[in-house]
């Protein structure tokens, strides 16, 4: 039997991003590619957060996916990470999670310096556990939420996803809220 990411496996960043505008495996592909990336970044700190910091580098990565523009000349992989990046930054500044204190820019470039390089058996490893993710990650969200996710991800507020799609906007608030826990259930 063959996988259903089979033919995702070979296709660059670039054009599962194109697909991902009509496409909600190529999405999954590409969360599972960055999921080690965005587990790196956020293990930079606590336990007590690292979860939430999870969650937060895959709305930038998302966001990323939403937002690339090809015609810049830049790689994805390059964009996506200063995205995962920046999220995780914004959200560290504006939750307060780093302890209350202060960082300035030179603060939280040190904060990501000195990345792990990874043995090969380590890779493999990590690469099985990104397909069982993947598979989580597809079954998770209805239609519905992933509509809803895939607007918030654009910026849009909810008055406005509700008027796209046809609904109040407390249906896209608890749309929402089932996503996140979803994904905080799935990315544990």
């Amino acid at each position: 039997m063959i996988d259903a990411l089979d033919e995702y496996k070979d296709l660059t960043d670039e054009e599962l991003v194109r697909s991902a505008k009509f496409d909600k495996k190529a999405v999954s592909e590409l969360i599972v590619r960055y999921l080690r990336t965005v587990q790196f970044l956020a293990g930079r700190y606590s336990e007590s957060i690292y979860e939430d910091l999870v969650q937060e580098g895959f709305m930038g990565l998302l966001k990323a996916v939403n937002t690339y523009r090809p015609d810049e000349n830049v790689k994805f992989s390059t964009y996506a990470n200063v995205c995962v990046k920046n999220k995780i930054i914004s959200s560290l500044r504006k939750n307060s999670l780093i302890g209350g204190e202060e960082l300035d820019d030179e603060a939280l470039a040190d904060l990501f310096a000195n990345e792990k390089t990874s043995s090969p058996e380590s890779i493999l490893i990590e690469s099985e556990r990104m397909d069982e993710v993947y598979k989580k990650i597809t079954s998770a969200l209805s239609e519905q939420e992933w509509k809803v996710f895939q607007l918030f991800l654009t910026g849009m507020a909810y008055n406005q996803m509700a008027l796209n799609l046809g609904v109040t906007v407390k249906s896209v608030d608890n749309a929402m809220q089932r996503v996140r826990r979803k994904l905080k259930s799935v990315l544990k």
